[in-house]
């Protein structure tokens, strides 16, 4: 029983996963979208330097959790865009139906009220595939 006890202090909180997989897929994203030291935002379709590259998700996490890591719904663009342009998503649409295309859009905004709870096990996994992902492209 104390065995238990220890373990499960020692184990890192859900709340805890999920930020750190978001920032490991986070990173993925800055590293799929740019290319040296260049990126070109998903909204206004500039080519920016990277010091100016979020990872802008189409369907903002509060809104699903469910499409939270999934690459699809999240794209290299700026910060200003990202952060402060309340009409960001007229371009980022527009430009995502040329990057992923119109079914995969479809699907994305059909599922954007999506909550989805995800497990411990899920989220070790999600790490470990964009750490791997990221080691591989340096």
């Amino acid at each position: 029983m104390a065995t238990t006890k220890k373990r499960k202090s020692k184990e890192i909180s859900i709340p805890k996963l999920v930020q750190k997989a978001q920032k490991v897929f986070n990173q993925y994203i800055r590293e799929r979208d740019s290319k040296d030291g260049y990126f070109t935002c998903i909204s206004c379709f500039k080519t920016l330097p990277i010091s100016q590259i979020n990872a802008g998700h189409y369907v903002p996490v509060g809104k699903s959790s469910l499409l939270r890591f999934n690459p699809d719904n999240c794209h290299a663009e700026c910060i200003r865009d990202n952060g402060f342009n309340d009409f960001h998503l007229i371009g980022y649409r527009k430009h995502l139906l040329l990057k992923i295309g119109e079914d995969k859009v479809k699907w994305l905004e059909d599922n954007q009220n999506k909550v989805y709870k995800w497990s411990r096990t899920e989220l070790e996994e999600i790490i470990e595939h964009y750490s791997t992902l990221l080691k591989q492209k340096q």
